[in-house]
């Protein structure tokens, strides 16, 4: 009957927000077209669901022929009017912004009583923010409307810029600090240059000011020392001030700041430091214990898959599967399946049930392709380790044909999974009684960048 567009916004709705956006349509003061009302009211009705867009146009306009141009304008007006009333609803939200909207407008009407009890109400309200860089943002537009309230109407040697220039500062320098945060994780990941060519300056300027001290400001500080220098100490200091400021950071800002001490702790990993593997996983149990790693009610599957990982590595069986079961409904439906059958074949795989282990990867289709293929590299694993050589061959030219085929859609992965299986098969012919060769095969596989599993390779080396 409709656009997607429309159909996707207005089923993103829950059931509160369609009463109020029907109450908000209308209101002539929002919206005056009746036919947009009439619209709204085809949505809601299940038995109109059906009906194709030529039929739904003469309900709307009875005798009037179907006109394409017409239909599509109403469809992104009453968009339109949706997106406005999810702004209204967000803004009337917000005590703290309404009042420092509103406290302009009265200063400039000159209603000075009214403008300080705003003023007031707005202080108020801002305290019951969480400390973020949000809430410096909006003590800054009130210190600025405090001074705006007495430069317009008295002159006085006593003002409170000072006030101002401290809420500015610390909202554009965490600013700053975030984003060069987020900047620098996602360049590890990645390999992606960002141009920050101000931040050396900003670091030294940090290094010599009290501003280092401000709880929010120390926080995103030693978060990017640890995570472009890999410093330790900084890491530690990263850890207090998070522990610390953690309930009063919004929860998407915990999640962010969880992600970027695990990506630390990964970074860490791959040098070879071996304790930051309980470091992350405690990280990641601590987001668990506070919700703080779910989005929208969900836990993202690659934070599902790093979880199993390093429940393995540090034995701990019992709680990791536990953690596969308890969690498995937190995945988005799409992904639940896949993830699930593949992390509890990672458990048995780990434990050596390769009996268990086997029929669930045969279960993981190709929707999720890197978990597929993840799956087919643990498939091979076992059965080098039971003997099963045809099948192992049989896989190996399998897969082989899958990455050439999914080229453009793995991209450099294909490399890194090309190698990985030239060296299982060069494993299975590998001569353990010839010492020169197996040494040209370990150092091959330890020179090699682009291979995966090089731990187990190596293992089966001697």
């Amino acid at each position: 009957m409709t656009e997607n567009k429309l159909l996707e916004l207005y089923n993103s709705l829950t059931g509160v927000e369609k009463r109020e956006c029907s109450k908000f349509l209308h209101s002539p003061y929002f919206n005056q077209r009746e036919d947009v009302i009439g619209l709204w009211e085809l949505l809601s009705d299940p038995k109109s669901a059906s009906l194709g867009e030529q039929k739904a146009y003469g309900a709307l306009y009875p005798g009037k022929a179907f006109d394409a141009g017409n239909w599509r304008h109403l469809q992104s007006f009453l968009v339109a009017r949706i997106e406005s009333f999810l702004a209204q609803r967000a803004y009337e939200q917000s005590a703290h912004a309404r009042d420092l909207y509103l406290a302009p407008v009265l200063r400039n009407k000159g209603l000075h009583k009214q403008h300080r009890y705003v003023l007031q109400r707005a202080g108020k309200g801002l305290e019951s923010l969480p400390g973020d860089q949000d809430f410096y943002y909006w003590q800054y537009r009130l210190e600025w409307e405090r001074y705006a309230a007495v430069e317009s109407h008295t002159r006085s040697r006593e003002n409170n810029l000072a006030d101002v220039g401290y809420a500015l500062d610390v909202y554009l320098l965490s600013g700053k600090l975030r984003l060069a945060c987020l900047m620098a994780s996602h360049q590890a990941v990645f390999n992606k240059a960002y141009d920050q060519t101000y931040l050396p300056a900003l670091m030294d300027y940090l290094e010599h000011s009290e501003m280092r001290e401000v709880p929010l400001v120390a926080l995103y500080y030693h978060c990017y020392r640890a995570l472009t220098q890999g410093g330790d100490d900084d890491f530690r200091a990263f850890r207090r001030q998070l522990e610390q400021q953690s309930e009063q950071l919004p929860v998407e800002e915990r999640r962010t700041f969880l992600l970027l001490a695990v990506n630390y702790c990964i970074r860490q990993l791959n040098t070879g430091a071996q304790q930051y593997i309980r470091e992350a996983f405690d990280l990641y149990r601590v987001g668990l214990d506070t919700d703080a790693l779910l989005e929208n009610g969900h836990l993202s599957r690659f934070a599902y898959k790093n979880i199993v990982a390093l429940g393995l590595r540090l034995q701990e069986f019992e709680w990791t599967e536990s953690f596969i079961h308890q969690y498995e409904n937190r995945l988005e439906e799409r992904y639940r399946q896949a993830n699930r059958d593949y992390n509890l074949a990672r458990l048995y795989f780990t434990q050596q049930d390769y009996r268990r282990a086997m029929p669930l990867l045969a279960q993981v289709d190709e929707s999720d392709l890197l978990l597929n293929l993840d799956g087919r590299v643990m498939l091979l694993k076992m059965y080098f380790e039971t003997g099963e050589w045809d099948a192992l061959d049989a896989l190996i030219s399998s897969f082989r044909i899958l990455l050439l085929r999914k080229k453009k859609v793995i991209g450099y992965h294909q490399t890194h999974y090309l190698n990985t299986l030239r060296y299982i098969q060069k494993l299975t012919r590998l001569n353990m009684n010839d010492k020169n060769a197996v040494a040209k095969f370990r150092q091959e596989v330890e020179n090699n960048s682009a291979v995966l599993e090089k731990e187990w390779l190596l293992m089966h080396t001697g």
